[in-house]
């Protein structure tokens, strides 16, 4: 048995999918998961209520030529603008992310008006932009802007082209504003996201145009107000740094009160025994931690310093009441106080000294971090949350504010031997420099602790599970026959999970089955859509399909499990429909006494499958049963016999007992491991050997076509996709490579070797799968990634059978030029 230990927001997103979650173990792994201690009762209403951004004005610069410029937090389909602008595709097809957002906000108008457009000019091109009204939206009119699109590992040659792309789409925004007499435009962070583009280079970019603008203001205009609107903590602040950088300091000041309150975590979770450190990206005052800490100065004034304005702010005068009945404070003192009105139970107010030369600052500093531990300790408190002390106009620099901080802890945890704490260092969004100086910081601990990164389990994870009856915190527990499938399913559901805890906010999903998606699918996109507050961006490249899922971590994490079990359904009917189409070109079943004798392909393989099982008197459906003894179908309209008409010879599977297929996957006893595995690096953990009779009939078809032989050569696949591969056969959805160099279809591999680094992009998984197959090549010729079909001999009648490149790539184009022999479970040594 293999569990997995849920905590609170992990708990609530598993219990609100967990039917999802069942299908898509079931579906990937042939593993059951069975919740445990989860009640779900009010979680739908919970999650069904749309969590609305509240309008933030981050940054604000009025420039000398009277130009606005300013950074928002805040959601697009409701910002108060003359016009918003949308990040839009070439075809202005808005069916995710913003571009459905803002189309779904503002009506069908918004998407009549962009395909009157398309029908005229057929596509914007990249780089441009137009203009359409903006329908129920509160702006006037909405520009939509074809930001560039650059791949995962874009070089700099394509980060440089498309930066051109991105400058010229931000002009031509600015030149519609101006023509249309607009006073006002929010422009998101075009082309970052799921266009790949780098965030940092996308606001320096946007930032750059925005000057250049004001450079050339000659004459009247009338933009006088440009917003940077994004709705996403990463966004946001690389939109206050740029401007920041170029515009100088904002003229407002904006506290910790008045900013974001949601947090974004930037590092696994340290354990570190029974203390759990987290940094994350946040504003102290909203933290919902048992207590929080607060820096202040001797005199106890709280509305001194920003981090304790903030706190001041958030929880009421009360707060500074208490304070003051506190007499007597020094420099290295902890004043304890309840939180008030802040989300917080208790509220420690440090007074750190300045650093200054001679001092003992940083030891103050480290005994201060020590001392509100051990009152944690004392005051029984399962979390406490951290400012960076000292990081402001303490005199200390950021590097050293992270290292006394970390290791204060990281000494405190050596004896602590109370409740599991959670102790968090949050840092302000905009500090960049803070982050990346606690970021290295909890990197070096990590790298001290290589077993202590959190993974929803506990270090004696194995002992623990023995126990789990007595466990009270809720639990998934996965079953399976083989440890191996439970630990390949227990991977996949962390990293899942992971989204939420690591407070994720754009993940895509990469799977050829989306473009089977139908109607019903994209229905239910839609509802989910609206569900958990996400954007879905469903994309397509000559290499792979997928969607990209953006929002809020929880949302992102719910809407993942959920698209992932969409696609696992559309899998299996994709699977079976396959399936009847081979199974019909085999063997027929008939019922000569009907008007039309011929039975459909679909209950055609049902009936097949039933008769190999040795199924007897069962339902077709409702209405129709059939009996094989009699050879007889049963309908509402009399009885009507039936019979089996198979094409070839060597298909011959006799009616067996219950639960026999017509194909199987059997366990096989491997000893010493070949050469082959060793050379890749890598360590069998199973073999199972396939045995498809219908896969082998028509495989021994094409011998007969396909002259030349037949090769032992090699595919890696993703779990999931093993057993359709024995089931139904190779197939272009299953496994394509991250690079198709020589056509759109079905890659195999001379070498083990060869197979790991042609399908490099599979590294999230527990195990590697491998499957041997015997294929055949016939004549071949070299590949084009073009191709997508063999292309023709001198005679253009005639194809090649397939095609090569690479050292021992080969690549067909039938499924049924290859039969699955084996498959390989291994593990990198």
């Amino acid at each position: 048995m293999e569990c997995i230990l849920l905590q609170g927001a992990d708990a609530q997103t598993v219990g609100q999918c967990e039917q999802a979650l069942c299908t898509a173990v079931g579906s990937k792994f042939g593993c059951a998961a069975i919740l445990h201690g989860i009640n779900v009762t009010d979680w739908d209403k919970s999650f069904a209520k749309k969590s609305k951004v509240t309008p933030e004005e981050r940054y604000s610069s009025t420039l000398s030529s009277g130009l606005k410029i300013s950074v928002w937090k805040d959601d697009l389909t409701s910002h108060t603008a003359d016009a918003v602008v949308n990040a839009a595709n070439e075809d202005l097809q808005h069916m995710g992310g913003l571009a459905l957002a803002l189309s779904l906000a503002g009506g069908p108008v918004i998407q009549q008006e962009s395909n009157m457009i398309t029908r005229q000019y057929r596509k914007v091109p990249t780089g441009e932009a137009v203009v359409t009204s903006a329908g129920k939206l509160p702006c006037k009119k909405v520009i939509h802007a074809v930001g560039p699109r650059v791949s995962l590992t874009a070089t700099p040659w394509e980060i440089s082209d498309a930066s051109k792309l991105l400058a010229a789409a931000i002009d031509k925004i600015l030149r519609i504003a101006e023509k249309e007499n607009l006073k006002s435009v929010a422009i998101p962070a075009l082309s970052s996201g799921i266009f790949n583009f780098p965030l940092d280079r996308c606001a320096d970019i946007i930032v750059d145009r925005l000057k250049k603008y004001h450079n050339n203001q000659y004459g009247k205009k009338t933009l006088r107000d440009i917003r940077l609107v994004n709705h996403d903590e990463p966004s946001v602040s690389e939109m206050v740094r740029a401007c920041s950088q170029v515009f100088g300091r904002s003229s407002k000041t904006y506290s910790g009160a008045v900013t974001a309150s949601g947090n974004a975590s930037q590092t696994s979770p340290v354990k570190l025994n029974r203390v759990t450190l987290h940094i994350i990206k946040g504003h102290i005052e909203q933290q919902p931690t048992t207590a929080i800490v607060n820096t202040t100065n001797p005199e106890l004034n709280l509305s001194i310093g920003a981090i304790s304005r903030a706190i001041l702010k958030e929880a009421g005068q009360k707060l500074q009441s208490e304070v003051y009945s506190f007499h007597g404070a020094r420099y290295g003192h902890v004043v304890k106080t309840t939180g008030c009105n802040l989300k917080a139970k208790l509220v420690y107010h440090v007074i750190c000294a300045h650093k200054t030369p001679g001092s003992n600052a940083r030891q103050m500093l480290s005994d201060i971090v020590s001392k509100c531990l051990s009152m944690a300790q004392k005051d029984n408190c399962t979390s406490i949350a951290f400012p960076a002390i000292g990081s402001g106009e303490l005199g200390f620099t950021k590097g050293e504010v992270a290292h006394i901080m970390t290791s204060a802890v990281e000494d405190f945890s050596c004896a602590y031997k109370g409740s599991p704490m959670d102790v968090y260092f949050v840092i302000y969004p905009s500090e960049v420099g803070t982050l990346q100086a606690f970021t290295q910081e909890h990197a070096t601990l990590q790298s001290s602790h290589p077993h202590s990164s959190t993974s929803y389990t506990t270090p004696n994870e194995s002992s623990a599970y023995e126990k789990m009856a007595n466990v009270s915190e809720p639990y998934i527990e996965l079953r399976a026959a083989r440890s191996e499938v439970r630990c390949a399913a227990k991977r996949w559901i962390l990293d899942i999970l992971n989204i939420q805890r690591n407070a994720v906010i754009l993940h895509s999903i990469r799977n050829n089955h989306i473009q089977h998606f139908g109607r019903r699918e994209h229905e239910d996109l839609l509802s989910l859509q609206e569900k958990f507050s996400v954007g879905f961006q469903v994309f397509f490249t000559s290499d792979q399909a997928g969607i990209a899922v953006e929002g809020s971590p929880s949302g992102v994490t719910a809407a993942v499990l959920e698209v992932e079990a969409m696609c696992c359904k559309v899998q299996e009917a994709y699977a079976q429909a396959e399936e009847a189409t081979m199974l019909y070109s085999i063997v027929r079943w008939v019922c000569k006494e009907l008007e039309s004798p011929e039975i459909s392909p679909e209950i055609s393989a049902i009936l097949e499958k039933a008769y190999i099982a040795g199924k007897d008197g069962d339902n077709i459906d409702s209405d129709t049963r059939f009996n094989f003894r009699k050879m007889e179908m049963q309908s509402k309209n009399g009885r009507y016999k039936m019979e089996r008409i198979c094409f070839f010879k060597h298909y011959r599977i006799e009616q067996g007992s219950s639960g026999k297929s017509y194909f199987e996957q059997k366990l096989e006893e491997h000893g010493k491991e070949p050469r082959k595995f060793k050379d890749a690096g890598l360590n069998i953990v199973c073999v199972e050997r396939v045995e498809n009779h219908a896969l082998k009939q028509l495989f021994e078809l094409s011998k007969k076509r396909i002259t030349g032989g037949s090769k032992t050569l090699y595919q890696r696949v993703p779990a999931q996709f093993c057993r359709f591969i024995s089931w139904v056969g190779f197939q272009r959805e299953y496994s394509p490579p991250d690079v198709q160099a020589y056509g759109q279809g079905i890659y195999f591999t001379g070498s083990i070797k060869s197979a790991m680094y042609l399908w490099k992009g599979m590294e999230e998984e527990e195990y590697v799968y491998i499957i041997e197959a015997e294929v055949l090549t016939g004549k071949d010729t070299v590949g084009s990634s073009d191709l997508l079909v063999p292309p023709s001999k001198e005679d253009p009648l005639i194809r090649y059978d397939s095609v090569k490149g690479g050292t021992d790539t080969c690549v067909i184009f039938n499924g049924h030029q290859a039969l699955p022999l084996c498959i390989y479970t291994l593990r990198k040594i």
